[in-house]
């Protein structure tokens, strides 16, 4: 798993701060649903709750935009973000209710942000995946995860390596289709997906 560039990311972040969508677009997409994941850890049996948490990260994140102030990781702030989020949601209702089987850890079952970030990535690449036909599927993982060459693809299947391109071709232009809400990712994430 190739780790996110924080110079590119960054990049992301200062076209963002210029008011460029396409940025904000990024990270919301990227992002987003780890961080309903890691908010559900601070707030067990609550889902709609964290995914509004989320969102209002996202929202404040676009609207002060201007006067963030973001030296090392995009990552690391919206994380932090979600999390003192949620722990003021805690805070404030645990004085509005004295119930006391309310969760009120303060720490989630799982801190790790990257560990969401990478199976969101994984899923959202895996989604893609089973869009292939399955012989163009097997051509690609073959020579992908694999890592056998055309030659060696064309003799176990017992196809000629003309087929084994094509396959392979054809694979990719139904990835970039169907991954094409994460191009800005794709960018950073190359070698993962394998779309080059």
């Amino acid at each position: 798993m190739v780790n996110p560039d924080n110079t590119q990311e960054l990049f992301l972040f200062s076209e963002l701060q210029t008011g460029k969508e396409y940025a904000f677009d990024f990270f919301f997409n990227y992002y987003y649903s780890g961080l309903c994941v890691y908010a559900e850890q601070y707030l067990p049996g609550l889902e709609e709750e964290a995914r509004n948490l989320v969102q209002d990260v996202f929202l404040k994140f676009w609207e002060d935009r201007q006067r963030i102030a973001i030296q090392r990781s995009v990552r690391a702030y919206l994380f932090t973000s979600v999390r003192n989020k949620c722990l003021d949601f805690l805070k404030k209702a645990s004085t509005r209710h004295s119930v006391s089987s309310w969760p009120l850890s303060s720490e989630p079952v799982v801190d790790d942000s990257e560990t969401f970030v990478e199976s969101e990535l994984e899923a959202i690449f895996m989604k893609g995946l089973e869009k292939l036909p399955p012989r163009c599927r097997e051509v690609f993982e073959l020579s992908r995860f694999e890592g056998l060459r055309n030659p060696e693809i064309a003799q176990r299947l017992n196809v000629s390596e003309k087929t084994v391109e094509n396959q392979i071709t054809k694979a990719l232009r139904i990835l970039r289709v169907e991954l094409k809400d994460y191009l800005p990712l794709l960018l950073l994430f190359q070698s993962y997906f394998f779309l080059k």
